[in-house]
């Protein structure tokens, strides 16, 4: 059985989903304004970047209870990516990702990056973490060092997501509407495959020959065919549709639509929404386990 975690930004809620039958399991209580959700590293935790309150809302997905808060993590937290043993915390509007020691909580470093991150998100290889911004540039920090080593210069940039063997990876340009495939070897642009208006969420399938990224202000989800550069369908769905993840056996696309308090679920085979959860006010990060 799969479980989808749903943040809901303006409920202050977790909701958990069985894909299996597509029925919440459990409303769960967090910390105010949930933005991001994130998964540790082994999968036996959930985390909720709440940015109304500083704070991070750790839930085990044993449980399915919140296990602890970690409080006074930064101003307004964005995510938080686990990776070394640690927490990577971006910061929207103090432009800082603030590392955090995964088992204390405790402070390790705050490294300067840039206003207005959006997202940050691990290599496969663990070793480096991607940040966007929707000022400009995706930046690159090293996991182990803690230090930033490289910026890619681009426009604004929201998702990001990387091919599962790590050669490439797809970046959002949220101002001019289309999704661009980068080699990492050498953070160069492949292609450009022009999408919805305003593209904020990106997942991959695990054999890495999909793409489905979410058009905010379409209200619509685009199908790439990685290989051929091309959208292969068009998908209506909720309003503002915001982050998207796929199920553990890749059959199903969970689309979180922020506009509203729904979860749009797609067939990955006929590309068609099969059916639509409703869940929170304001359903905005995911993830899937």
């Amino acid at each position: 059985m799969g479980l989808a975690y749903v943040g809901n930004q303006n409920s202050s809620t977790l909701t958990v989903i069985n894909t299996d039958g597509d029925e919440i399991v459990k409303t769960i209580p967090v910390g105010r304004n949930p933005v991001q959700v994130d998964t540790s590293f082994d999968r036996t935790e959930v985390l909720t970047a709440n940015g109304g309150e500083r704070s991070i809302s750790v839930i085990s997905t044993r449980t399915n209870q919140v296990i602890e808060i970690i409080r006074n993590v930064t101003p307004e937290p964005f995510g938080a990516v686990h990776a070394d043993g640690k927490l990577f915390v971006p910061d929207q509007f103090t432009g800082n990702v603030t590392v955090l020691d995964a088992g204390s909580g405790t402070l390790i470093k705050r490294i300067p990056v840039v206003t207005r991150i959006l997202s940050a998100v691990l290599h496969p290889n663990n070793q480096k973490l991607y940040v966007t911004s929707l000022v400009h540039n995706i930046w690159i920090i090293d996991v182990t060092t803690n230090q930033l080593i490289q910026s890619i210069p681009k426009e604004a940039i929201w998702g990001l997501a990387f091919t599962p063997d790590g050669k490439r990876f797809i970046a959002n340009h949220y101002l001019s509407n289309f999704a661009a495939i980068y080699s990492t070897c050498t953070n160069r642009l492949i292609g450009k495959i022009p999408v919805g208006i305003a593209p904020i969420g990106v997942a991959i399938s695990s054999n890495g020959e999909r793409a489905y990224v979410t058009n905010s202000r379409s209200g619509s989800v685009s199908v790439i065919e990685i290989a051929a550069k091309r959208v292969i369908k068009t998908i209506p769905v909720g309003r503002v549709p915001y982050e998207v993840a796929l199920s553990p056996d890749n059959r199903k696309i969970y689309v979180t639509n922020y506009g509203g308090t729904t979860v749009s679920v797609i067939d990955s085979k006929s590309l068609r929404v099969i059916t639509t959860i409703s869940v929170g006010a304001g359903p905005r990060g995911i993830s899937i386990i």
